[in-house]
């Protein structure tokens, strides 16, 4: 079974309770972070989340779970249910969470005979403690057996510096492994698409298990979820850091407010991945949202690879249907005609190594540094191909060289005397070069034109600065 690193080399929590105890507003808490919605609706949370949670120099994973009495006879919610209780028994130890505003209630009870059967450390965390006056009703959680318990308040985190240092003594200590090796060539990977096109599907295909529910029911996916997959490619370990995201709908067409919240999350995973999967249903045509998509994708100025999903379903197939299905995607989609696109079933797993190596390939792209030799030898070619044409004024823009600024995203620097005056069809001209002339087919980049300074300019500059300490 392939796990992430972090569960992997790390001691494990799992958070278990009844819904609405508040376990994803302690999951967010410990972890610092806002990876788990929050919300009052019973059944919120259904994949587990996995968050590192750092504390007296030492680390361990906490994994959120679904509530475990959800009053649902859905198959997303039971599946929802089993992957809490799988949690549980894969865990070091168990933070049973306990409401003190309700008491101690029978589903609790029931929880704790679970985690007795199951041998687990366990600690009874009563929350929403936030007055003094609660603190005369821990009396009652005692029923339950557990030795261990810690009253907090997981909005405002009193009580959490008690839970943690508790939490560290019951904790097997365990060495990260590999851990300079798994900090290089980690490449963070998200998965967006419209709901149903697949996105959980191709996750739990990556990773060889089932990592992420997957219905035919939209929104099932709501948290965002990050999975660590270890891959190595001619000798080279790489570390695929997924970002599995909930379905990305136009924003004044989604309904409700834990829809909004996981399409804001979503449009945060492409902030923070270097390469992103659009996930394409191959057997429906592109609709505004996929539109509304990629438009966050290229303003993130994103690597990308569209996978078209659900290959097998596409009726009446002949050896020309991907090149039909290209031509439809960049007519439907004329500016990302150089994104590659990838024909696979998820479900099956078909094309999933053809997949891997793309995404390797377009890492090692993305991060390569372009000598000025080169890029001074593509400017020459391409004024002369086709030099600059006159905005306005009486005088054509010179352009003095083309440099690389930084990578991930790729950034080049025009340098011109008239920055304004380069008309943007240009410099697209030159992106595309860029792309044709080094293999930067999928490579987000980053091309803007920047003033000319002349050499005895930048020479006073430095001169002042020295003088103002600038």
């Amino acid at each position: 079974m392939t796990i992430s690193l972090k569960e992997k080399y790390l001691p494990k929590v799992a958070l278990v309770g009844r819904t609405n105890v508040g376990k994803s507003t302690l999951f967010n808490k410990l972890t610092e972070e806002k990876g788990a919605i929050v919300s009052p609706i019973h059944g919120t949370t259904r994949d587990r989340k996995v968050g590192e949670c750092q504390w007296n120099r030492r680390a361990f994973v906490l994994i959120d779970t679904a509530g475990l009495d959800v009053i649902s006879d859905a198959a997303v919610d039971r599946e929802a249910v089993a992957m809490a209780h799988e949690a549980m028994l894969d865990a070091d130890l168990v933070y049973l969470v306990v409401d003190v505003h309700h008491g101690l209630l029978p589903q609790d009870r029931e929880y704790a005979r679970m985690i007795r059967r199951s041998k687990k450390k366990c600690i009874v965390v009563i929350n929403k403690v936030d007055s003094p006056k609660k603190m005369n009703e821990l009396a009652e959680f005692s029923a339950l057996g557990f030795n261990a318990q810690i009253p907090i308040s997981a909005i405002s985190g009193v009580g959490t510096n008690d839970l943690l240092d508790e939490t560290l003594k019951l904790l097997p200590k365990k060495k990260a492994q590999e851990k300079q090796e798994s900090e290089q060539n980690i490449i963070n990977i998200a998965i967006v698409g419209v709901p149903n096109v697949g996105k959980s599907s191709l996750l739990n295909a990556l990773a060889g298990e089932q990592r992420a529910i997957v219905s035919e029911v939209s929104h099932t996916t709501r948290d965002s979820q990050d999975y660590t997959l270890p891959v190595e490619k001619k000798g080279v370990k790489y570390f695929f850091n997924f970002i599995d995201t909930a379905g990305i709908i136009k924003k004044f067409r989604s309904h409700g407010k834990i829809e909004k919240m996981s399409v804001d999350q979503s449009f945060e995973a492409i902030d923070r991945a270097s390469i992103v999967l659009l996930m394409i249903d191959a057997s429906q045509p592109i609709g505004a949202s996929e539109k509304r998509i990629t438009e966050k994708i290229i303003e993130a100025h994103k690597s990308l690879i569209l996978v078209a999903n659900k290959w097998d379903l596409v009726e009446d197939k002949d050896i020309h249907s991907d090149k039909k299905f290209t031509l439809h995607v960049n007519r439907s989609l004329p500016y990302l005609t150089w994104a590659p696109i990838v024909f696979m079933s998820a479900q099956n797993k078909a094309k999933v190594n053809r997949l891997i190596d793309l995404i390797v390939e377009i890492y090692t792209y993305q991060n390569q540094q372009i000598s000025e030799k080169e890029l001074d030898k593509m400017l020459d070619y391409i004024v002369k191909k086709q030099p600059p044409a006159k905005v306005q004024g009486i005088k054509s823009p010179f352009i003095y060289a083309v440099r690389q600024v930084r990578t991930e995203p790729m950034t080049f620097e025009i340098i011109t005397d008239q920055p304004k005056n380069v008309h943007f069809s240009y410099v697209r001209f030159i992106q595309n070069e860029l792309r044709d002339r080094f293999h930067l087919q999928g490579v987000g980049l980053k091309v803007y034109t920047e003033r000319y300074v002349s050499k005895n300019t930048r020479d006073k500059i430095k001169k002042i600065s020295s003088y103002t300490g600038k």
